[in-house]
């Protein structure tokens, strides 16, 4: 154990002040909150035209393949959680490893992890899941055609959209692949110019014509196959005809009262959520004060506990048993708990080796509540910022390395610096663990009140945390409590890194505490829909991405 710990400084002292922040999106005909403005518009467009949650939240995660490609498309995959009445579902269309995978392809001769290999070009590409799993998402629950969906998302490539600014960031980053991603481009768009996808146009018109089927066979697929394996990757026309998307039982838990309905695995984010909110349980955090340096301890405590957890036990549970039920048990939670020192913290040796997280990078959040209480919460994703960097040239898709989220070697971190074991080493169509975690909310009578999610890599789980807490502990508005400062803790490395916003006094506390405090601006990007107490929706987006929600227009929505 840390043995620095001043006794005089114990107990937290002083809270963050919350940013200044504008009033959430208001209206009562429904909401979306997307990771890009225009995302959330062409949702709202389509709850205006009669269509519903699922509908809307299609149409936002087309856009937003379109807007803001660095982080998703129909090169990637997802899963989505959709309630609908008494009517609960969970759909995995995930990106699952080629069928000549295998767990040491991303090693050399002697054992040794080939730098890159697993995250840019051919190899780091898996079995894109989204033109699939937005089709089977739509079967299940969309009503209005296919075509009205892809149409707001098909009119932005082609007449073109405004560059925002972490586009722009993000693009600048990889000035070589600008000709590949935006039409007549000859280096990376700056911020406001405006820029079109015309082939990608063509795509999206071709992928509704065909269900969807036009991306898995067919000129579309042999091109990106031809993609894939020019670049030094082994996914075939046979991994894209057998890729499918699965249905699984949602992971169910409580908080004070409130029912959590979220992703279970090969989704991480659900398991950890709910254990470090069953430790919560115990505490008063309003007696703790909001973003005191005990909130804050308690916090990355819980926080360390659930991803050590993530990195032992779990992969994709159509492959390994993933013990989710003793994870969440009421025996694990409470041995959790008296593990928790108000105190101290413990070294590194204690919960594993040090490595670096990486900043958030590529996937995109879509939230949405429609006027008959609807709701549905989509995260899609190509992992890393602009994925394998690997563009499909005829179809315009850029492909994702969601094989980085498998485990290159046991032990040696990933890109965002999770470290795993065998249970999520690559195998032939098994997916790869994932840190999404999206989540819909009921009240104690059963009333959806909130849809949440995130982007962010493994911060994905703990941004979600927080919000969802800031609004059920601490009574945030949509719009505060997605603004309000936030840390994040994933086991190792043994860092605890700090939002922007948290007093100096806060900070020295926590390293009072033993806890090795390091600053970093916003991790994640969280979307946020609630339906208040009258019947009135509000939304929150993040401003990192451009997000920002939108409402459907009186006397739209709904079936």
């Amino acid at each position: 154990m840390k043995r620095n710990f001043l006794v005089a400084l114990l107990l937290g002292v002083g809270l963050t002040a919350l940013a200044e922040a504008p009033p959430p999106a208001q209206g009562r005909a429904g909401m979306v909150a997307a990771d890009h403005a225009l995302a959330s518009q062409a949702g709202a467009e389509i709850l205006a035209q009669g269509g519903n949650a699922v509908d809307a939240a299609i149409a936002a995660a087309l856009s937003a393949g379109v807007v803001q490609p660095a982080g998703s498309g129909l090169g990637g995959g997802g899963f989505a959680v959709v309630v609908d009445g008494a009517r609960v579902g969970v759909l995995d269309f995930r990106e699952v490893a080629p069928a000549a995978g295998h767990a040491k392809m991303f090693q050399d001769a002697q054992g040794e992890v080939i730098e890159g290999a697993s995250t840019t070009g051919g190899l780091a590409v898996a079995v894109p899941g989204e033109p699939r799993g937005l089709v089977a998402l739509h079967q299940r629950y969309g009503s209005l055609p296919l075509s009205r969906l892809a149409a707001p998302a098909i009119q932005q490539a082609r007449k073109g959209f405004a560059v925002g600014a972490h586009l722009a960031g993000a693009a600048a980053r990889y000035p070589e692949l600008a000709p590949a991603f935006f039409d007549g481009a000859t280096a990376p768009p700056e911020r406001g110019v405006v820029v079109r996808r015309a082939r990608l146009a063509a795509t999206l018109s071709a992928w509704a014509r065909s269900g969807g089927e036009a991306l898995y066979a067919g000129s579309l697929a042999d091109d990106l196959v031809a993609a894939v394996q020019g670049t030094g990757g082994v996914l075939t026309a046979e991994d894209l005809a057998a890729y499918a998307p699965k249905e699984r039982e949602v992971l169910r838990g409580s908080y004070r009262g409130y029912t959590v309905l979220t992703m279970p695995p090969p989704s991480s984010g659900g398991a950890v959520l709910l254990q470090v909110l069953g430790v919560l349980e115990a505490w008063d955090l309003n007696a703790l004060g909001h973003n005191s340096s005990s909130h804050v301890h308690l916090l990355a405590e819980a926080m360390k506990h659930a991803y050590a957890d993530r990195a032992r036990l779990m992969g994709d549970p159509d492959f390994v048993e993933v013990p989710v039920e003793r994870m969440l048990s009421s025996e694990r939670i409470e041995a959790v708990r008296r593990a928790i020192y108000p105190g101290l913290t413990f070294e590194k040796a204690y919960y594993g080796l040090p490595v670096d997280p990486g900043q958030d990078a590529g996937t995109q959040h879509i939230s949405v509540i429609d006027a008959d209480g609807m709701a549905v919460a989509l995260t899609t994703t190509i992992n890393t910022s602009f994925g394998s960097k690997v563009v499909a040239p005829k179809s315009g898709i850029i492909l994702n390395n969601e094989m980085d989220d498998f485990v290159a070697r046991p032990g040696v971190p990933n890109a965002y610096g999770l470290i795993g074991r065998e249970a999520n080493a690559v195998e032939p169509g098994k997916r790869p663990l994932s840190s999404m975690t999206p989540t819909v909310v009921l009240d104690p009578e059963g009333r959806v009140v909130m849809a949440i999610g995130a982007s962010g890599g493994p911060t994905i789980i703990s941004s979600t945390l927080q919000v969802l807490s800031n609004v059920i502990d601490f009574g945030m508005d949509p719009q505060e409590a997605v603004s309000a400062p936030r840390m994040h803790h994933q086991w190792v490395p043994e860092k605890l890194f700090l939002d922007d916003g948290f007093p100096r006094d806060v900070q020295d506390n926590l390293r009072a505490r033993g806890h090795e405090v390091a600053e970093w601006s916003r991790f994640s990007s969280v979307q946020l829909v609630v339906v208040t107490e009258e019947g009135l929706f509000e939304g929150a987006s993040d401003p990192s991405k451009g997000g920002g929600p939108a409402a459907a227009t009186p006397g739209s929505g709904g079936r």
